[in-house]
């Protein structure tokens, strides 16, 4: 489900050109605004009874006392007077109506209301001609949404309030933090937006700036014009300052455009669309800086994204999602919501796909950058994959897999190849509830067409490769009781045979295949290499098993699973070095733990253990204190050994910390224990009322300057940048999501959740 929030809020924005200044709303701050008090109606007509039978036009009145005057037409009133006139109630003490005109007039303390705004003032005048109401030294609010103020005078007319000599504000509070003062200030009751004339905005009463015009929002409808600027300063950027500017184009479309002015490199543009129809969604976003004073070359920098999905119709829908940056080093540099700035590529991809009952196709083109000084990748332009399955007689199933693809090599258009690949197979499936069994016999043929301008590589080479699997598992259950609580124990051992021949693939060359990880899901795959370009060769069994405890609510409370493969022959396929094949009698073991202690506490531990040299391969571990989003605690350990002839070894820590209603602590540090040094580092702290926030950040992250290459990320001493940022937003004006957690995932090193770490 995708909607726009952008907007969605209360917002205001200064377009100062000429006299015209139009407003813009910020991100959605209504579950936030949710828990902030409710302002007190200015006062109560619960026990006021409209007079019946009361025709349009006609003045109903009710009063102690009563003297009218025949000559004049002219009606006086006292004591707990309340007039009524076309769904409008004043309550005063003294009224007098002219029968004649219809005009009433009443003095001393009054009490208007009608139905939109209710308004206390110091007297009152409403002529009927015009059916327009005027109230002197004039409290108001707006029955709505609570938003009040003052006004010297105050009239009401045709569903409009016009006050003089006014002010506004949304702070539910009799001293507001921020208000508006204007000469001059309408709000219309069908309209989303006020309109105020030489206004001044004032914080803690003290003026901040003048406009000579200004609109401002009543409710929650988006419309153009300037969000809430951001502050921010660092090493490498300097100063900087960005305003966006949002543009309501319709319901279902938008588009924000940011200036982004950089002290160290200049003024960077950059743009996004949004659109969302009833069957799919779009976005388009730009990014784009003519020339970085940071640096010799006069070269722009860049980045576009654009993403789209659409359901067509039953069988038929798309998607595309495609990045591009200027150089490696954009993401460093400016960061983006798109990809991390530890990001080490850029993936690509657009497809089409058809599904019905037997048959899947998908047509498409994917596209791996590498960011740094690497290998090029090979694009697939294009990829048709099909998915065929039929079932058989009683527990029968057959399918055909097939795929036809074009790669082109991105930096050398005299490197391609396509490959054509078929693949049938049969299976035999047996489920029952206490166990289930796979038997699954495939046969795959591989031609290439490729170009042989590396040695040892056929120009038209082919592979053909049985492969057999057979795969059971139990599933084992029991209930047991511990401290007069009631559990349920499941127990899943499961064992799986896999079987391919060797064949020698060393005269293809390799364009989509890479090693997958050894993780105990992992141990079960039917193939050791993603891609087609190498199928490893296997005669081996894997052994595992996965117990699971769940309490009454059938919540998980506990998993541990282990598993390991035991080899009959080596493995001889290799990728582009012996490291990739299998020499010894067993792989590493896979453990894998899962805890959820209570409802706050979260354990989540995987690691590969190499029995052969009685050291861990690759472990990471997180322990997490989670009460709810604004109040979290995760500590992490990752390591693994032997990556590039080195070890890496990092710790840790993110916390979000509601300190109160009102104050937000975030954190997030990552320390080498190899280097000895913290690569990633961010403070963040928040105040939020019911009125305005602010929010202050402050990092040191490692610069990684990948085209550069001004240092060896894994020794010697690295480039560091810091930063600082400021954000203030003004509730009812602009708005803020109140949650700090996004923040420190959008860090070098972000957050996750401990149930999804590899993720």
């Amino acid at each position: 489900m995708h909607s726009f929030i952008r907007g969605a809020g209360w917002g205001i924005g200064l377009y100062l050109c000429g006299t015209t200044v139009v407003s813009a709303q910020a991100q959605d701050n209504a579950e936030f605004l949710a828990q902030c008090p409710v302002r007190a109606p200015l006062f109560q007509l619960d026990e006021l009874k409209p007079i019946r039978n009361l025709s349009t036009d006609a003045i109903g009145v009710r009063a102690n006392q009563a003297d009218i005057d025949s000559e004049t037409s002219i009606a006086s009133f006292t004591g707990n007077v309340e007039v009524q006139f076309n769904n409008q109630f004043l309550l005063t003490e003294q009224a007098t109506v002219n029968q004649a005109t219809g005009n009433i007039n009443a003095s001393g303390a009054t009490q208007f209301t009608d139905g939109y705004v209710q308004v206390a003032s110091e007297n009152f005048r409403l002529n009927s001609g015009e059916n327009r109401a005027y109230l002197s030294g004039a409290q108001y609010q707006l029955i709505d949404n609570g938003a009040h103020g003052t006004a010297e005078l105050l009239a009401i007319a045709q569903e409009q309030v016009l006050l003089t000599g006014s002010t506004f504000t949304t702070c539910p509070t009799d001293n507001p933090a921020w208000q508006l003062s204007a000469e001059e200030i309408s709000i219309s009751e069908d309209e989303a937006w006020g309109e105020a004339w030489h206004a001044k905005f004032e914080l803690f009463g003290v003026p901040v700036l003048y406009v000579p015009y200004l609109n401002f929002p009543i409710n929650d409808e988006r419309k153009t014009g300037f969000l809430f600027p951001t502050i921010r300063s660092s090493q490498k950027n300097g100063f900087e300052f960005e305003i966006p500017y949002y543009i309501n184009i319709a319901p279902n479309q938008d588009a924000t455009i940011t200036p982004r002015y950089m002290a160290e490199r200049g003024l960077q543009m950059q743009a996004e669309y949004r659109v969302l129809t009833d069957d799919g969604y779009g976005q388009l976003n730009l990014a784009y800086l003519n020339d970085d004073n940071s640096l010799e070359t006069e070269e722009s920098r860049y980045l576009w994204r654009v993403e789209h999905a659409q359901n067509w119709n039953q069988n038929w829908r798309s998607y595309i999602n495609a990045l591009d940056i200027s150089d490696d080093d954009y993401l460093n540099d400016f960061g983006s919501d798109f990809a991390g700035r530890a990001d080490a590529q850029l993936y690509r991809h657009a497809r089409i796909d058809y599904l019905s009952d037997n048959v899947e196709v998908m047509l498409r083109a994917e596209d791996f950058e590498l960011l740094g000084n690497y290998r090029s990748p090979y694009r697939t332009m294009p990829q048709i994959v099909t998915q065929a399955h039929w079932q058989g007689p009683r527990m029968l199933s057959y399918g055909v897999f097939s795929e036809l693809t074009h790669f082109q090599n991105q930096e050398d258009s005299r490197d391609y190849a396509s490959r054509l690949h078929v693949e049938p197979q049969v299976s035999l499936a047996l489920e029952k509830p206490a166990y289930d069994w796979l038997t699954e016999l495939r046969y795959s043929y591989t031609y290439y067409d490729q170009t042989a301008s590396d040695s040892g590589l056929s120009e038209n080479p082919s592979r053909g490769l049985p492969q057999f699997r057979m795969r059971g598992r139990l599933n084992l259950e029991r209930e047991f009781n511990w401290d007069n609580t009631n559990y349920r124990q499941t127990l899943q051992p499961q064992i799986q045979y896999l079987y391919v021949p060797y064949r020698d693939q060393s005269d293809i060359g390799i364009y989509d295949s890479t090693l997958m990880q050894d993780d105990y899901r992992g141990l079960f795959r039917a193939r050791r290499f993603s891609g087609l370009d190498r199928i490893a060769d296997a005669n081996q069994v894997t052994i595992g098993a996965s117990t699971s405890v769940y309490n009454d609510s059938a919540r998980e409370l506990m998993r541990f699973s282990v598993g390991q493969i035991y080899y009959f022959d080596d493995s001889e396929v290799n990728l582009f070095d012996e490291a990739s094949q299998v020499s010894d009698d067993r792989s590493d073991v896979a453990f894998e733990t899962r805890f959820r202690l209570g409802q706050r506490w979260f354990i989540n531990g995987a690691v590969q253990y190499d029995l052969e040299q009685e050291n861990t391969r690759k472990s990471q571990t997180a322990v997490e204190y989670r009460v709810n989003e604004s109040n979290l605690v995760q500590l992490s350990h990752r390591q693994v050994t032997n990556i590039l002839n080195d070890d890496i070894e990092q710790l840790g820590l993110q916390t979000v910390y509601q300190v109160n209603s009102k104050w937000q602590l975030a954190t997030n540090w990552y320390y080498d224990l190899q280097q000895k040094r913290t690569n990633d580092a961010l403070l963040a702290l928040q105040y939020n009322d019911c009125c305005w926030a602010v929010r202050v950040s402050a990092y040191r992250r490692i610069n990684r300057n990948l085209e550069l290459q001004q240092f060896d990320p894994m020794a010697g001493e690295p480039e560091f940048d810091n930063g600082v940022s400021i954000q203030f937003i003004i509730k009812g004006l602009g708005s803020d999501n109140g949650n700090l957690l996004e923040l420190i995932e959008q860090s070098l090193f972000g957050y996750r959740h401990p149930f999804y770490l590899s993720n």
